[in-house]
């Protein structure tokens, strides 16, 4: 009986020990492949998210110097958000605009931010775009085309800023000539009314109709108000070259005119060309729009006496930014009332200086 009782005993620790050896090696195993699969999402998130960004486009409505901050602005975002960034820099010419957007719908993005030329002739192209991935109108506007918003600078508050500036060049008042490039697009419209209706003395109405330049070029239909009168809309088709050549007929045929006003970033040097060659340099005033280098050194100089200012970076920034967003389902950087209005404020000899450093920490760094 003793015997029996032993030999049951030693068996026991044995048949523990053999069962307990599967346990161990399946947990191990257990362990093992969580850590793979561990490892496998954090590669796949790498993959997926890190080295694939959402696929953003910007076209811009012309090619020159104004856009270089725009798209530094653009660049900037586009680094910081994960997005794999496209620049189309488009000819200041409605069809070819069209046409680029057109090429751009046959291929996949997951945004598009596209300065329209020409709201109106453009619209069927713009709600394509609208249909076919997330569209922001930068700059310019399109309201009618379906777009998430619109990011860039409230240009009737901006024109009437600029309109502001006129008065304090030409306090006693008199005869005021606008250049403008293409007189279809949104933002040249808005920007133009804000100038005649703060030098009319207007009410501050954004949503007044426009008055017409063929109403302004008319002698007898000219906008006069208390002080300031405009006697003319130059329209260039932006081509700075026919600005220059407009500007001197103009200062024929309006020798009383007391300030031009530019409202695009190539139209003050433009108007300083032509004034310089008409022999008035430095005789009639000059209000501008935008910070061009000659715009700038026209104010050191004294040939300017101010420009506006818009946030050019941040129209590129913040366009890039919400599309990342948008692509990414995240609603919550879009703007209220659809619009992503941008701060503006008048450069002149008091500030000049600091507008130069601030513009230079913005510029792309060059290799």
């Amino acid at each position: 009986m003793t015997t029996e009782m032993s030999a049951s005993t030693e068996t026991t620790p044995t048949t523990a020990t053999t069962e307990a050896r599967p346990k161990r090696r399946f947990g191990m195993l257990t362990v093992f492949a969580v850590l793979l699969l561990i490892v496998g999402l954090v590669v796949w998130y790498f993959i997926a998210f890190r080295n694939h960004g959402a696929k953003v486009v910007l076209v811009t409505s012309g090619e020159g110097s104004y856009w270089d901050l725009v798209i530094a602005g653009a660049k900037e975002s586009a680094r910081k958000n994960d997005v794999d960034l496209t620049v189309v820099r488009s000819k200041s010419d409605a069809d070819a605009q069209q046409q680029s957007i057109r090429d751009l719908l046959n291929k996949h993005w997951d945004g598009m931010a596209i300065s329209p030329l020409n709201p109106n002739s453009q619209a069927n192209v713009l709600a394509d775009a609208a249909a076919s991935t997330n569209l922001v109108t930068v700059d310019s506007d399109s309201p009618v085309s379906g777009r998430l918003c619109f990011v860039g600078t409230d240009n009737y508050a901006a024109g009437r800023l600029c309109g502001d500036a006129v008065r304090d060049a030409l306090p006693d008042g008199g005869e005021v000539i606008i250049c403008v490039g293409n007189i279809e697009k949104e933002n040249t419209q808005r920007r133009r009314q804000g100038v005649i209706d703060e030098l009319l003395e207007r009410s501050f109405e954004p949503r007044r109709a426009g008055d017409a330049p063929e109403q302004v070029d008319a002698a007898d239909q000219v906008l006069k108000g208390l002080k300031h009168t405009i006697v003319a809309t130059l329209v260039d088709g932006s081509d700075p070259a026919k600005t220059t050549e407009l500007l001197a007929q103009a200062v024929n045929d309006h020798p009383d005119v007391k300030c031009f006003v530019g409202l695009l970033a190539y139209s003050t040097p433009a108007i300083l060309k032509g004034l310089e060659q008409s022999g008035k340099l430095g005789q009639i005033k000059v209000v501008g729009f935008d910070v061009d280098d000659r715009t700038l050194a026209g104010i050191e100089a004294g040939n300017v006496q101010a420009t506006i200012m818009q946030d050019q970076f941040g129209c590129g920034y913040h366009a890039v930014r919400i599309l990342a967003d948008s692509a990414r389902g995240t609603a919550g950087g879009l703007p209220m009332f659809q619009k992503h209005s941008l701060a503006c404020k008048v450069v002149n000899k008091d500030n000049l200086a600091k507008v130069r450093a601030a513009i230079a920490k913005m510029q792309p760094a060059t290799s």
